[in-house]
């Protein structure tokens, strides 16, 4: 099986955000933020690393920034 080459310790920022488009779709609108989508999308949401935080960017992709 191929794997995507996800950090040790990093979350699968891919498979998050395909979870994303697949709410977007469901929902016909964009979460007003991460902590929307994570609350309402029964996804489970891996712990973000040490020191570092989910963001819903501008250009609609879940990203890790500091905290």
């Amino acid at each position: 099986a191929a794997t995507n080459q996800v950090p040790a310790g990093e979350p699968d920022l891919a498979e998050l955000n395909r979870d994303l488009l697949r709410w977007v779709v469901k929902n016909k609108r964009a979460p007003a933020s991460f902590e929307d989508f994570a609350a309402t999308s029964g996804v489970t949401i891996p712990p973000a690393p040490p020191g570092k935080k989910y963001v819903l960017a501008k250009d609609m992709h879940i990203k890790l920034v500091q905290q």
